[in-house]
Formats: C-alpha cells, structure tokens, sequence
C-alpha cells in the first residue's frame, strides 16, 4: 500500500524505519506536546505492532513513512488505529520539517485513502492543550473541537488537558 501527493509518498513502516521511529519518540522538540520519553523497549513494542500489513478488518495501528520526494528521506509517520467505527489518527515528524504543511498534507491523504479505499467515516484526532500546531494541522484536515477532556495527560509531572478533534464524512 503506498500513497502519493505533490511533496510526498507513503508506505506502511518497515524493519528499516526502525532508527526513524526510534529518532521520532527521544526527540525533546516531538514530544514537547506529546508525552514523556518512552523507555526503548516500549517504542519497540509499538514499532512491531505497526509492522503487520493492514487491512480495515485489523485492530493494530496503520503507520505509513512519510517520504519526501525531493530527498527521497522519511522525514516522519502518519496513520491511525481503527476500532471497526473510528480512525483515531496520528503523525510525528522531526522538527526541521515542522510549519512546512507536511503533517497536513500526509493526514489529507490518509483521510481520503482510509474513506475512499476502505470505507471509514469517522474520524479522531486527540491533541495535548497547547499543541498549536496540531491543532492547526487537525483543522486544515477538517476535523473540528468537539470535546475537552480536562487535566487527563501528563507530561513532565504536569497535567493537560486532551482536545478531541473529530470528522463525520
């Protein structure tokens, strides 16, 4: 399975991707907004959780490489997990590629593959309170504020509130 737009393709992660998915959760400006530094076992875990091929009948995540077309390197991942109702999606990049529409470019075209290709309606997006950018990317996707869970994450010892982005298309 493989997604292309102007900027970039996709393909679902491989063994090779494991230095970039690594590099994507011990990246302090990634998971500023995010959570704490995971412990490598548990990115690893989630890492071979995502190796699987996908089908819309799977219950692990759908994790694509983000590619960029001129250097030809991942530059991040973008996906979602589906529970047979909802696509709760999810991207991290490295910082040097962040305000560049990148995150917003490869979360419209996993939105149209996952509705068009696979028949999901739904959407999700939960973004930490003061994730601005995420909030910013969730919008230009179309999704919309519907909810807020309040001082339910931590990050450093310090609780935030969880803003729920959702999309019916």
């Amino acid at each position: 399975m493989q997604l292309f737009t102007e900027r970039l393709s996709m393909r679902q992660i491989n063994e090779v991707d494991w230095a970039i998915f690594l590099q994507l959760h011990r990246e302090p400006k990634v998971l500023l907004h995010c959570f704490d530094e995971p412990k490598e076992v548990f990115v690893r875990q989630r890492f071979e959780q995502r190796l699987p091929a996908w089908y819309p009948s799977e219950q692990h995540p759908l994790c694509l490489a983000v590619i960029n077309n001129e250097t030809e390197q991942v530059i991040g991942v973008s996906g979602f997990t589906y529970d047979g109702i909802t696509a709760e999606l999810g991207y991290l990049f490295l910082p040097s590629y962040f305000g560049k529409g990148y995150a917003t470019e490869s979360l419209r075209a996993v939105i149209e593959w996952a509705w068009k290709q696979c028949g999901i309606t739904q959407f999700k997006g939960v973004v930490t309170r003061g994730n601005k950018g995420s909030e910013n990317v969730l919008s230009k996707c179309g999704l919309t504020l519907t909810d807020t869970l309040f001082q339910v994450h931590t990050i450093n010892n310090e609780l935030y509130d969880d803003l729920i982005y959702t999309l019916k298309v």
